[in-house]
């Protein structure tokens, strides 16, 4: 375990280590369902617009898409460049998908086909209105399966994926089911394919978050839960332009250990990338 992972909540605990924090929080039987509920509750409530899912800051959103693509392009070029040319089929998720923001302003304009992950109904039932809607121009992807489910428990098809998109969600899981998320993930992905993280940073250890039951990571916390998880960090990126109010985002390209990428082969440890993603335009 990384050092310096101490912790506090909005109403004064502090937290001697993450294993304190999961033990508080713990129900009788040891499982965290509590703590999941709490979460989905909380969406349950909010607004099911791009606003209401991004905390009332729904400006981002274009900021937050402009560094994702730039990324996204970048770590599958190769994959990309056969979907262009009509030599590959290309399937995404969606993890913690919302309202479909992501999938409709990013995932389906790159993927032939994107499925939506996402625990809280009402949200996923507007997600599904949302992207069957007609757009002019029309993307290349389309909607696939929608599954209204926690990250903690989904089963993912075996090989199906070209890429997991994971975006603001794994601050609502406990570290064994972070850990164990990536297992099976892994499982989803093609040979070749990359699991893409994006997530809230703080500056030290974590902040846990009472009332829609989350925890924000450090980066070191985040890099220790992928070395535990046995995934190879790619890339690790900031996103860049966005508002000082806020908590510093981050953007991870991970891959299970030992899988190729692009029939190309890899070092075993890539140096961690902090500068921003190349082809990224200025942001405002």
């Amino acid at each position: 375990m990384t050092t310096n992972l101490s912790g506090h909540d909005g109403e004064g605990r502090e937290f001697a280590t993450p294993d304190e924090l999961w033990a508080v929080e713990a129900d009788a039987d040891g499982g965290h369902n509590t703590w999941y509920r709490k979460a989905v509750s909380y969406w349950d409530q909010q607004e099911a617009s791009y606003n209401g899912v991004l905390g009332g800051f729904g400006y981002t959103s274009d900021i937050d898409v402009r560094d994702s693509r730039a990324l996204l392009l970048k770590s599958m070029r190769a994959q990309l460049e056969a979907a262009d040319k009509g030599s590959r089929n290309l399937t995404a998720l969606d993890c913690g998908a919302g309202v479909g923001r992501v999938t409709e302003q990013l995932l389906r304009h790159h993927f032939h086909t994107v499925d939506l992950l996402e625990p809280s109904r009402h949200l996923l039932d507007t997600a599904a209105k949302n992207l069957a809607a007609r757009t002019v121009p029309q993307p290349r992807g389309k909607a696939g399966s929608f599954y209204c489910s926690g990250l903690q428990e989904h089963a993912f098809e075996p090989g199906r994926y070209d890429a997991i998109w994971i975006q603001w969600c794994l601050l609502y899981l406990t570290d064994v089911d972070f850990i164990s998320l990536f297992h099976r993930a892994a499982a989803g992905l093609k040979p070749d394919g990359l699991i893409f993280v994006k997530e809230n940073i703080c500056k030290d250890g974590f902040v846990v978050d009472k009332e829609d039951s989350s925890l924000t990571r450090s980066n070191a916390y985040m890099l220790d839960l992928f070395e535990r998880a046995g995934v190879q960090v790619l890339y690790n990126v900031k996103q860049r332009n966005w508002p000082k109010e806020l908590f510093e985002v981050r953007m991870y390209v991970v891959r299970p250990r030992g899988s190729a990428q692009g029939g190309q082969q890899q070092p075993q440890q890539q140096p961690q990338v902090v500068a921003e993603p190349p082809g990224a335009e200025a942001m405002g």
